[in-house]
């Protein structure tokens, strides 16, 4: 066979095994850098979106892992006061961050998001947690000590 054939097609191979549609692969490192806390209204319009979500989307993901992370708010300039540039150092998921800074300190956008238990179709507790980068919608991340699918 001619070697120029065996490379395109090694090459064409390589590259459509490389093209994957589905969310990233899962990364145990913690995307909280804090935690917050979100107003009742916001607990209770991500705890109706997440019911919504789950009940569209839990026969395409099973129950595994059975916790979703809701993106619940975004935090205000003061609601993380305490030694917030520690922990954006010390975040592997704060580039976003450090990408619009430019000597001046302006907070960026902080999130929050909250944790659903698919079991009991209730947030797991009043308490989320801020982070700054925002995962895949679908990728399964860590927040605090629960592993949990990440939804908007």
């Amino acid at each position: 066979m001619d070697p120029i054939k065996i490379t395109l097609i090694a090459f064409l191979c390589g590259f459509f095994c490389s093209c994957s549609t589905g969310p990233p692969p899962f990364d145990n490192s913690d995307w909280a850098i804090d935690t917050c806390s979100p107003g009742q209204y916001e607990l209770a319009r991500a705890e109706e979106r997440a019911r919504n979500w789950w009940s569209k989307n839990s026969a395409r993901y099973g129950n595994e892992p059975h916790y979703l992370a809701v993106d619940t708010t975004v935090l205000l300039d003061g609601e993380i006061v305490q030694y917030l540039w520690p922990k954006l150092i010390g975040s592997r998921h704060t580039t976003s961050f450090f990408a619009g800074y430019g000597g001046d300190y302006n907070q960026g956008n902080i999130y929050c998001a909250t944790i659903f238990d698919t079991n009991t179709g209730k947030l797991v507790s009043n308490q989320g947690y801020a982070y700054v980068d925002s995962p895949a919608k679908g990728q399964v991340v860590r927040f605090g000590n629960y592993v949990a699918r990440f939804i908007r």
